[in-house]
């Protein structure tokens, strides 16, 4: 297929699928091993927010930490970028090029080709297999690689003129601050064949917009030293970038990556969406609208990839990344006039384009379809959760714009504006109308200073994040802890390779001490994978040391956390090295449990559920899951039933090591957040569920013994959590319940089926009478027909009741106290005191002729500060709570006179 004459595109425009399919296939000719492309959630790296990058999940090989049974790759990986250098989400949607997700091509080499070969595969696939014109191709290179430049000329043949030497800022690449580093040479696209801007000398250095970035070749080739200078590597490498959506563009004809194969289905579902639902015209002129469009394009992209991939919507992290990009989408419906929860149904399309085969194209992503009902729930819950949180916030604005009125200012300040937008996702533009409507400005400078105080903050936590791998890793010896714990609880004759106490390498460790040990080889796991680390202890012969945790900081890492008990502990010491088996067997037990609940929630709740986090210890363990709604007591009991009928079959449970194409073509199952090798270990009870785990398990299911579900709840929109325990800790557990319900039958003096009856109607006695004593304490609160007109004021011709305190009055008590007040004050201010065990609650009532320019809320929370309490509410209506400060007649005796201050200043005298 030659895709292009001339300029011109040919009839048969390439699809993305061809482009992503030669690709793969043209590296795999030369040798490449395919990969399959990482999750957006980067295994074992918090540096990274989002996988961002092709050599995301090759890092720790380039780095010499890892080691793959290849030396030359190939994938198409999943990417984002939403902040920072790579992106600004604000943009995305107005220029034809900036998105969050999207997918990059990459070849890889691992100390094996260089630079020659790297830039003659590129210039071989872009001419020949996609038929770019040489001459619409320049290239750029680092100025001072003369090899580089040499090879471009003579082997590639380009004009000398099509080559630009650029500075480090743009052709040198760096991993960080130190380490692995070189130069790059990029390969851009002549778009106009002019310069705009009239330059003879233009080329891709001129940021005037003529040339396009195809490809990054970067030739990782020195280690920079803390003093900067570069060290050679002793193993160079290759690592090239090339966006799918941006060679698609070219290699379609088109101007803008959102007319591509990519993205022109899902503009056009929301087109059709936004003339059903909003009555839009996709013939209007205006620009916004076709940016609208674009908007929701790339971000229900981004939105499906993020939750197939484990992502909920949440207010930290990944998860508020998430939610901000579906809140963006959703605005930008509503400008389109789209009322209802549309994103679910665009789901669809996105999965549609990337989740199936096309054609003789199998799919590039098909973990889309599997996971297709929970995208489309989780963003549906999102969207209304949004619809709600949106009616608030606009509320807020409303309220925040009397009070500014009415104290005379005429701009909302920039804490205030941020304060709207990122507790109630209202964007600044919608802000800013709400506030023209209401003759007042918004403080926009104010505004990003805020916003990028919130940025500062996000980065700081990052690099804290980050710093949590032990500086001291780095220096540790190279050689990884052969780890031995599948086979056994015990070495006789393991060595200590190194010591470590706080940040320091030590050749010892005395009694007393901490510190932490690293073994030639080592019974002892590592927490991974929800499995907590083992404990026990190390004997030598001058000491020994209790292992109170072990973990692996890097992959292969062992590190045991140890408290000396005895003697010292030397580097080079050997040592009898001991797991606590009764513990390990316990873990183990909560393990298989684990992973039997997994496949009874898959079999009962359905195939969407998918493995979100876990935490498994010898006492219980935790299970959190992709679903969306709480499970029934019937539903539980069903899938309780499951586990443990496959316990009481004592089904064999085997370990098998083999490839992890192989694994994932059995149906092995892979979970968001790991790291998995080529080789990969799976576990699995035959017929009934098989995942990919490194974790540590027993010989068969009937070791379980028993297996009890304690609770079920949620903890994140689209992810629930279950806690369960197993053997015996399951068995002590029913007993302890079986006890309560014993004590409580002998207490209420029934038979056991009748219980949950006779504890029923007692409640219910218990609530009848409760309401009783709240109606009483009521009345005798308002008291008489004439009470309540001889504690009323009147303050600048407006008239204030205050009451109270009450003791042992409820909210609703209360409200119905103040209800009953305000039907014999029907203009005026009410302020009602009240306490409960311990707890003090104001409550005040503006009449609805007195709003604006008086506010319910305003009141209350001058008058909370009387007891270092909070609250707030409407403007007819709110309520503070707090501690009671025990006294409350000095806060009572000061209520009239806040009240008269806020009648005065607001001149509301009538």
């Amino acid at each position: 297929m030659s895709p292009f004459r001339g300029r011109a595109m040919s009839v048969h425009k390439p699809s993305a699928a061809w482009i992503r399919e030669e690709f793969l296939r043209f590296f795999e000719g030369r040798g490449h091993q395919r990969v399959p492309s990482s999750s957006l959630i980067p295994a074992q790296d918090p540096t990274l927010l989002f996988t961002n990058a092709g050599m995301n999940q090759f890092k720790d090989v380039f780095l010499g930490r890892e080691e793959r049974p290849y030396r030359r790759a190939a994938s198409v990986q999943k990417c984002m970028r939403v902040s920072g250098k790579h992106n600004d989400l604000e943009q995305v949607g107005r220029t034809p090029r900036h998105h969050t997700f999207f997918e990059m091509l990459g070849n890889f080499s691992f100390g094996d080709y260089f630079k020659k070969e790297a830039i003659e595969f590129a210039w071989d696939l872009m001419t020949r297999v996609y038929g770019i014109p040489k001459d619409r191709l320049w290239v750029t290179v680092f100025r001072d690689d003369d090899d580089a430049r040499v090879i471009w000329k003579r082997n590639v043949g380009i004009a000398e003129e099509r080559v630009a030497g650029l500075g480090e800022k743009d052709n040198f690449w760096s991993m960080g601050d130190t380490g692995p580093c070189g130069p790059c040479s990029e390969i851009h696209i002549d778009m106009k064949r002019a310069c705009p801007e009239g330059r003879r000398d233009c080329n891709p250095g001129h940021d005037c917009g003529r040339f396009m970035e195809l490809w990054n070749l970067v030739f990782m080739q020195f280690d920079r030293q803390p003093d900067g200078a570069l060290k050679p590597l002793a193993k160079t490498g290759v690592d090239t970038g090339m966006g799918l959506e941006r060679i698609a563009s070219v290699l379609q004809g088109v101007e803008s990556n959102y007319e591509t194969d990519l993205f022109q289905p899902i503009v056009e579902e929301a087109g059709r969406i936004a003339r059903r639902d909003g009555g839009w015209n996709p013939d209007s002129p205006h620009e916004e609208d076709r940016v609208a469009l674009h908007v929701i394009a790339d971000h229900v992209r981004a939105m499906t990839f993020l939750i197939s991939d484990g992502v909920v919507p949440s207010n930290e992290g990944r998860g508020y990344v998430l939610r901000r990009i579906i809140r963006r989408a959703i605005r930008f419906g509503r400008y389109l006039g789209i009322e209802r929860p549309f994103l679910c149904d665009l789901s669809a399309t996105v999965i549609n384009i990337m989740g199936r085969d096309a054609g003789p194209y199998v799919a590039p992503h098909p973990e889309l379809l599997a996971h297709a009902t929970l995208v489309a729930e989780t963003a549906r819950r999102e969207e209304e959760r949004f619809a709600q949180t949106l009616a608030v916030g606009l509320a807020k604005v409303e309220t925040l714009a009397q009070g500014l009125r009415a104290d005379g200012k005429t701009q909302i300040s920039g804490a205030d504006a941020f304060r709207l937008y990122d507790t109630f996702g209202l964007p600044l533009d919608l802000i800013k109308d709400v506030a023209h409507g209401t003759h007042l400005t918004v403080d926009e400078p104010g505004f990003e200073k805020a916003m990028e105080e919130q940025r500062e903050r996000s980065r700081k936590g990052m690099k804290e994040t980050a710093s949590t791998v032990p500086a001291v890793a780095s220096r540790l010896p190279a050689r990884q802890t052969l780890f031995t714990g599948y086979e056994t609880t015990l070495v006789e004759d393991a060595r200590v390779l190194a010591l470590v106490r706080g940040d320091a390498l030590v050749e010892e460790l005395k009694a007393g001490e901490e510190g932490q040990a690293m073994l030639d080889r080592t019974p002892f796991y590592a927490e991974g994978g929800g499995q907590v680390g083992d404990t026990g202890f190390l004997t030598s012969s001058s000491g020994v040391a209790f292992v109170r945790d072990t973990r692996a900081p890097l992959p292969g890492l062992n590190l045991h956390l140890v408290e000396m008990r005895e003697g010292r502990l030397r580097v080079g010491d050997p040592v009898r090295a001991e797991v606590d088996r009764q513990r390990r067997e316990a873990v183990m037990r909560s393990h298989d449990a684990t992973h039997l609940l997994h496949a009874a929630l898959r079999d009962v709740v359905g195939l969407h559920v998918k493995q979100a986090g876990s935490l498994v210890s010898p006492d219980r363990f935790r299970f959190d899951f992709s679903h969306y709604t709480a499970l029934s007591d019937d539903i539980l009991a069903e899938v309780e039933d499951e586990v443990n009928d496959v316990i009481r079959q004592d089904l064999p449970i085997r370990s098998s090591v083999m490839p992890i194409d192989e694994a994932l073509r059995r149906g092995a199952l892979a979970f968001f957040g790991d790291k998995y090798g080529d080789v990969v270990r799976v576990v699995e009870v035959p017929g009934f569920s098989m995942e990919l785990c490194g974790g540590t398990h027993a010989a068969t299911t009937g070791s379980i013994g028993l297996f009890k579900i304690d609770q079920e709840r949620g903890i994140a929109a689209g992810v629930r959590r279950i806690e369960a325990l197993a053997g015996g800790q399951a068995l002590r557990e029913a007993r302890q319940d079986k006890a309560i319900i014993e004590s409580v039958q002998s207490a209420l003096n029934v038979e056991r089926p009748k219980v949950h009856e006779a504890l029923q109607r007692l409640l219910d006695q218990n609530r009848a009478l409760q309401r009783e004593i709240d109606r009483l304490k009521i009345n005798i609160a308002a008291g008489g027909p004439g009470r309540a007109e001889e504690d009323i004021k009147d303050v600048a011709g407006v008239k204030v009741l205050v009451r109270g305190p009450q003791e042992g009055l409820d909210k609703d008590a209360v409200r119905a106290l103040v209800d009953r007040s305000r039907q014999r004050l029907p203009s005026g201010v009410i302020v009602q005191w009240a306490v409960r065990d311990d707890r003090v609650t104001v409550t005040t009532s503006v009449s609805r002729d007195l709003i604006p320019p008086l506010h319910a809320g305003d009141i209350v929370k001058e008058l909370a500060r009387l007891f270092d309490g909070r609250g707030g509410g409407k403007p007819d209506m709110a309520e503070a709570g707090g501690r009671s400060p025990g006294d409350l007649s000095a806060a009572r005796d000061r209520t009239l006179e806040i009240v008269e201050r806020f009648i005065r200043k607001v001149g509301a005298a009538r």
